[in-house]
């Protein structure tokens, strides 16, 4: 067998000679020792060299990209290809590798998990399906309004309680509105022991698990014991307990048949790197669940690859409770045996893969398909609209004559109160869309007074040298909100820096001119052109963000001021001193003729008597000697 050993690493050249023909897994990594690709295989000596064989796959987009991407492997064996399944899935959920077919945000599904640790178990919602806790694990629920329906629902039908506390405690305590509202039978006021409140746990749990029909009975059982044992208050209670639960029933009804095998259809479909996966789940004859995925499939794997790898993910880490006795496939499975067999053991029982061609069986999953196809005609429009969003940013390229595509803009921004309590924003767009995480606040360090210039100098100042300080790359362009004023400003910065030649405009706001550096004219973009949309974006989102950072400020500064402490000084008249003064130390060094013209006579005169009994002094106060309480 021949390689391209000229393209090979050291590494992968030399393990290639050292593959066991045994069953197992394979972890392909990268240059940087991250794993981009889990596989396994019966023979891992023939399957990992097959990736890199001249003749083998050689025009297979996987086996182009892994040859490229692939600097070392490393393998682990195992007994069976059963085993190296199960393995498979746990790692490639462990290490979620770039290349493998993975759920979008898989790990932020939401799952149901019943406190079954508790005396007193619970209905909570948890990011972590914990296998191998004592608790059990319902999900993942993909429509996060339809799960917290649900346990509203479990909760108001049996009584479960969705309090937070400590049962049992050492001392009841007195019960809640709940209680009186007939939503729990307060376990918290010992109304209640373990075994009976277990009993509506375990009955909730029936209705999770979709066995509608055994949960009917077991309560029609209840309903006549209690009866005939005159207990007719608890008959009716359960009572109404069916009644509900068939008005949920006849809800969720959809007309799938007579039998009533638990059933999950699944179909996938794909276009490109993009797929998804639709679950409908049936238990009793009718849907009690309905589950979509988005799937990346970055090597373009066709839907027999996603499908295959999607059980393995969806099933085989997610414990025995989830998996029905039939599964209905829109396409078959590259390894049907090996899933089945692992799905068999997981379940303890019978479980039977299976693609109809035709028939009642067919149609069902059918239209799981059709649900498929029309998530993925979503997700082909979501992309499309992103392309717009990007149009936007080539737009501004041509409209402005860039060099580049300015995939992140920076804008920045000042903002102060009559001088006082000057800020400045920098908010960061990237591909024509806000980076939040990016923003930044300034306070303005060394410029007193109203001086806009003097400001935007400073804080671009700081900009730059931070990125130089960090070697960080600087934006693709960026936006100074004014006019020749404050870019003339921040050009002088960025040619002080060494940066003349960065992309920087100015965005005035009267008529939206847009001005260059060295340029006395500005330019005017028509407003309805995307590139001025997006450049008014960003100047707006700077404006915004720099105000409501200047508010809080100004707010903070109002509280904490020694005002409040001068008696007959209210509010309004502190914020009138403050609007002519800026700030409590230029009150306090203001002389009291200055005092009266702003703010009146008697309360010049309140606010000298404060701070003379303050510092002990008659004469002209230090400024520095009044503090904020």
């Amino acid at each position: 067998m021949s390689f391209p050993t000229e393209r090979l690493s050291p590494a992968i050249a030399a393990k290639l000679e050292l593959l066991p023909t045994r069953p197992g897994v394979y972890l392909m990594k990268n240059s940087k020792g991250e794993i981009v690709y889990i596989g396994k295989a019966v023979n891992l000596r023939n399957r990992v060299r097959s990736y890199f064989n001249n003749k083998a796959q050689s025009n297979h987009l996987a086996s182009t990209l892994l040859r490229a991407v692939a600097k070392d492997v490393e393998w682990i064996i195992t007994d069976t290809e059963v085993e190296a399944l199960i393995l498979e899935a746990n790692l490639a959920n462990k290490h979620t590798p770039r290349y493998n077919v993975r759920l979008k945000d898989d790990k932020h599904f939401p799952y149901i998990k019943v406190t079954l640790s508790e005396p007193y178990p619970r209905l909570v919602i948890t990011r972590q399906s914990g296998s191998k806790s004592k608790d059990m694990f319902f999900g993942p629920y993909t429509n996060v309004r339809a799960m917290r329906k649900t346990i509203n629902l479990l909760n108001r039908i049996f009584r479960i309680r969705d309090c937070d506390l400590k049962l049992p405690l050492a001392q009841p305590i007195r019960p809640c509105l709940s209680y009186h509202l007939k939503r729990c039978d307060a376990p918290c006021a010992n109304l209640t022991d373990p075994e009976a409140y277990r009993l509506l746990v375990d009955e909730a749990v029936l209705l999770l698990k979709g066995r509608h029909r055994d949960l009917m009975k077991d309560l029609e059982s209840r309903m006549r014991q209690a009866a005939d044992a005159d207990r007719f208050e608890e008959a009716a209670r359960v009572r109404d307990q069916m009644r509900d639960l068939e008005a949920v029933k006849e809800e969720q009804k959809v007309d799938l048949g007579a039998d009533q095998v638990s059933r999950d259809l699944i179909a996938v479909a794909r276009t490109g790197k993009m797929a998804t996966v639709m679950i409908l789940e049936i238990r009793d004859g009718y849907v009690s669940g309905r589950k979509h995925f988005e799937v990346a499939c970055p090597l373009e794997q066709d839907e027999e690859s996603i499908i295959t790898e999607f059980i393995k993910g969806h099933y085989l880490r997610q414990g025995s409770e989830n998996i029905p006795r039939e599964i209905i496939l829109s396409h078959p499975t590259l390894e049907e045996e090996n899933i089945q067999e692992a799905l068999r053991a997981l379940r303890a029982g019978a479980v039977d893969l299976e693609v109809p061609v035709k028939g009642e069986k067919r149609r069902q999953v059918n239209l799981a398909l059709e649900n498929a196809k029309l998530l993925v005609a979503e997700m082909v429009a979501r992309g499309e609209r992103k392309n717009r969003q990007s149009y936007r940013v080539t737009a501004l390229q041509e409209d402005l004559g860039l060099a580049i595509v300015p995939n992140r803009i920076e804008g920045f921004d000042i903002s102060h109160l009559s001088g006082t309590d000057t800020v400045a924003s920098q908010v960061v767009f990237v591909d024509g869309k806000p980076s939040k995480k990016d923003y930044r606040h300034y306070n303005v360090k060394t410029v007193a007074g109203i001086d806009d210039f003097a400001s935007m100098r400073e804080i671009l100042g700081r900009r730059v040298k931070h990125l130089i300080d960090e070697a960080q790359p600087f934006p693709d362009l960026i936006l100074i909100d004014g006019g020749k004023g404050q870019l003339g400003m921040a050009v002088e910065v960025l040619r002080e820096a060494g940066r003349p030649d960065q992309p920087i405009i100015g965005l005035a706001k009267r008529l939206e001119e847009i001005f260059f550096p060295g340029q006395s004219e500005p330019l005017l973009i028509p407003k309805t052109s995307p590139s001025l949309q997006l450049l008014q974006q960003v100047r707006d989102e700077a404006h915004r963000f720099a105000i409501t950072f200047q508010r809080s400020k100004r707010k903070r500064h109002i509280e904490a001021s020694w005002l409040d402490e001068v008696p007959g000084v209210g509010a309004k008249t502190k914020m009138k001193l403050l609007r002519v003064f800026g700030a409590p130390a230029a009150i306090a060094a203001a002389p009291e003729t200055e005092l009266a013209k702003a703010a009146g006579k008697a309360t010049a005169s309140r606010v000298r008597i404060y701070l003379e009994a303050r510092t002990g002094k008659a004469a002209a106060v230090d400024p520095q000697a009044v503090k904020a309480p």
